[in-house]
């Protein structure tokens, strides 16, 4: 498809393709720095926000802080002195009441020192000091709460014995309902220490921050225990109630975030405070972070207790944008969320790219339009030059381009005109050259060689090759003929006697194929004799090794009775030895039968009797040892007539294999002489065959000879019809092209081209 369109189209999508690439390389960068940038301005925007909130929620904690860091400082100051006033004032606490009661003045009577009663409990006197502590610490809460709006209520408690040596109870609570009242102390040290926010900074002696709870006027409030520290002991807690309306002041909304809302986490992540609703007060993060994975990473990063920003997905699905900033409220850290959904701040970015988007587009279609509009102006005249290049590839040269243009498009034009004329001038010659020779005339000149330039030449020195080479081809043609027309009637007398001696030759092999044939019979019968024979001794051969390993295995058996009879000889003599002992032993007993007298008669008889058996038994064994003795020379003998035997059957085998191998070789020899007999009678049918076509080939011959010289007079006649250049002219036209030939050459090795053919180069070039 885009090699058909044109080229003025052409470069209008190729400018265009490149000129889109480029724009949409800068777009992307100018997206990508914009979406940076305001990325960076909503993130900065942000965290500004989420801190200043952080400071704002700081600065409440911060008042209470610095009322008890100022109660702290004179406490430091006067608790040693009020301690030593305290204990020299008990002992006319007594007296100093009924003078007070009387309207008298304050006057210690041991010390000498002044005593005043106390602000909260009527009845108790207080040293100046204590007096003056007293005092102060009211004050400093009258005028906080007074000063706060936040805050609602404030108080101090003490340990007992802490604030004065005789009283277990001391402490106050006011509010914002009672700031002028004057029943505002504790009467039991169990009112206020069984108090979550005092009992936790007694006991792990630092502040306290509660969750979240509702007072008795139905404020949200969170209680903050400040502890009151002595020689590193805890005496006394301050204790605060801050409400949340006071977080109220914090920025929860603007006008570019639709979506933003504002939630305070205390150290546990549990939400102090939220913006959208009270509702959520008390419960924890994780409840709002469904991915676990998410949460992990959120606690993480609170680890390190500085700003830092994060994408996460709410338990309903959408992404929010969150913005942390940490709150430092005395020893815990609070966080201060400033959140939105990610739609909302990614509303800007999506619109910056959404108009870069539209401008670089409408931007690429101006500049197309342009490009397209000028490439078609500029090659318009472009169009003539192609059809004209059109016509003359139609095989039509009678064109005529005319223009006044100065340019490269000019030069165009008129390098086509002149290459028009000059290849007709080129045609015109060529044409009047081929048809002289189609006509039989060689002796022709060329009319325009002055227009053969350049390339041009190769056409003219073609032309003239044809002629010369056909000019001379048909001399020798003419020579030729004559030489064959006398060369063909020997040819056909030499044929016609080899066809006469090639009949002579084919019936005598004839003959001879039949006699090897016979031969062939005979010796084919000598091999099948030969091989039965081969066969037959085979047989032997097999029956001969077949007696010898039987004879093998009958000596085996001869040597194995052999070894078993001299086995019985040594049990023969074990019986004999058997028969000595009995013998004496028999001996043994007739002598001591003889002793025992008539006693011994009877034994006498039984040692007869075995003597006896002794002889008996002794004379069969020497009558079995005869008989073995006998079988075994037998045996031995016959052991050695199976080994002579064996010998000779051996001796059989090695002869008989000697045979059959000779047999083997006649077998062998038989079927490659009746092989070499076959090969040879087939040798013999092909030089038949040979000498068959031979003879039938000669008879052609002749007949072709004739028929050949009858041709040659023909051809003869045709030549006469040509009019060839004399033998002077092939010589005077083979220097001429020899000339052009190296000329061409030279001209072709080394580039070197004619004027025209250099302007036309220079011309196209340009385009």
């Amino acid at each position: 498809m885009f090699q058909k369109m044109k080229l003025s189209t052409k470069l209008a999508m190729i400018i265009a393709g490149v000129l889109a690439i480029i724009l949409i390389v800068l777009s992307a960068c100018s997206i990508a720095m914009s979406q940076s940038a305001i990325k960076k301005g909503i993130s900065g925007e942000l965290t500004s926000i989420a801190s200043g909130n952080a400071n704002i929620i700081e600065e409440s904690f911060r008042v209470l802080e610095h009322a008890a860091e100022g109660m702290q400082n004179y406490l430091e100051q006067e608790y040693p002195a009020m301690m030593q006033s305290d204990a020299n004032d008990t002992v006319t606490n007594a007296a100093e009441g009924a003078e007070s009661a009387n309207g008298a003045d304050n006057v210690s009577a041991a010390g000498n020192a002044e005593i005043l009663p106390s602000i909260l409990y009527p009845g108790h006197a207080f040293s100046t000091n204590s007096h003056d502590v007293e005092a102060f610490m009211i004050e400093t809460c009258r005028s906080t709460i007074g000063a706060n709006d936040n805050i609602s209520a404030m108080g101090i408690m003490f340990e007992p014995y802490k604030f004065h040596d005789d009283m277990e109870a001391f402490g106050f609570w006011l509010d914002q309902s009672n700031l002028e009242a004057t029943d505002i102390a504790f009467t039991s040290y169990t009112d206020y220490a069984q108090e979550d926010s005092y009992k936790y900074v007694i006991e792990n002696k630092h502040a306290y921050l509660s969750l979240p709870y509702q007072n008795g006027s139905g404020q949200m409030v969170i209680a903050y225990g400040i502890p009151i520290v002595y020689n590193n002991e805890v005496i006394g807690v301050v204790i605060s109630n801050l409400t949340l309306d006071g977080f109220s002041s914090v920025t929860t909304s603007s006008q570019n975030y639709p979506s933003m809302w504002i939630t305070i986490y205390n150290d546990e992540g549990n939400i102090i405070w939220d913006s959208e609703t009270l509702d959520d007060v008390g419960k924890n993060m994780q409840e709002f972070t469904p991915n676990q994975q998410e949460y992990e990473q959120i606690q993480t990063m609170m680890a390190s207790k500085s700003d830092f920003y994060m994408e996460k997905t709410r338990e309903d699905g959408e992404g929010v944008s969150c913005f942390y900033s940490p709150i430092q409220v005395g020893d815990y850290t609070w966080w201060s969320l400033t959140g939105l959904y990610s739609r909302d701040a990614h509303q800007s970015m999506v619109q910056t790219t959404v108009w870069l988007c539209v401008l670089s587009v409408i931007a690429l279609v101006i500049v197309i339009l342009v490009i397209i509009f000028v490439l078609r102006r500029m090659l318009a005249p472009v169009k003539y030059v192609v059809q004209a290049a059109e016509t003359i590839a139609a095989g039509n040269l009678d064109i005529q381009i005319q223009t006044n243009r100065q340019d490269e498009i000019g030069d165009l034009y008129r390098a086509f005109q002149t290459m028009v004329e000059n290849l007709k001038l080129i045609i015109g010659d060529v044409d009047y050259l081929l048809n002289e020779m189609a006509n039989g005339n060689f002796d022709i000149r060329t009319r325009a060689e002055e227009h053969y330039v350049g390339n041009y030449q190769g056409i003219l020195l073609a032309i003239r090759r044809i002629n010369r080479s056909l000019s001379k081809t048909l001399s020798q043609i003419n020579q030729a003929a004559d030489q064959v027309s006398a060369g063909s009637e020997q040819v056909s007398s030499g044929a016609q006697a080899l066809s006469q001696g090639a009949a002579e030759q084919a019936s005598s092999v004839e003959q001879l194929a039949a006699t090897i044939a016979d031969i062939s019979e005979v010796v084919q019968k000598n091999a099948k004799m030969a091989e039965a024979a081969n066969t037959n001794v085979s047989q032997v051969n097999n029956n001969v090794a077949e007696s010898g390993e039987k004879m093998k295995t009958t000596l085996a058996i001869m040597e194995d009775a052999h070894a078993q009879t001299t086995k019985v000889q040594g049990i023969i003599k074990t019986i004999e030895d058997i028969a000595f002992q009995t013998n004496i032993l028999a001996l043994n007993a007739a002598v001591e039968a003889a002793r025992a007298g008539v006693a011994g008669k009877g034994f006498a008889v039984v040692a007869d009797e075995v003597r006896n058996l002794a002889s008996k038994s002794s004379e069969a064994s020497k009558n079995t040892t005869a008989l073995i003795n006998g079988a075994l020379s037998a045996i031995a003998e016959g052991t050695e007539s199976m080994q002579e035997t064996k010998q000779f059957v051996d001796n059989v085998v090695i002869e008989v294999e000697e045979i059959t191998k000779v047999f083997e070789k006649i077998s062998l020899a038989s079927e490659q002489q009746a092989s070499s007999i076959e090969q040879v009678t087939i040798g013999i049918d092909q030089i038949s065959s040979v000498v068959q076509t031979n003879s039938a080939t000669a008879e052609e011959s002749a007949a072709a000879s004739q028929e050949l010289s009858g041709q040659a007079d023909m051809l003869k006649e045709l030549i006469r019809q040509f009019q060839l250049r004399d033998s002077s002219d092939f010589s005077e036209s083979n220097m001429t092209n020899q000339v052009y030939d190296n000329t061409y050459q030279n001209d072709m090795e080394n580039h070197v081209d004619m004027k025209y053919n250099t302007s036309m180069d220079n011309t196209l070039s340009k385009y």
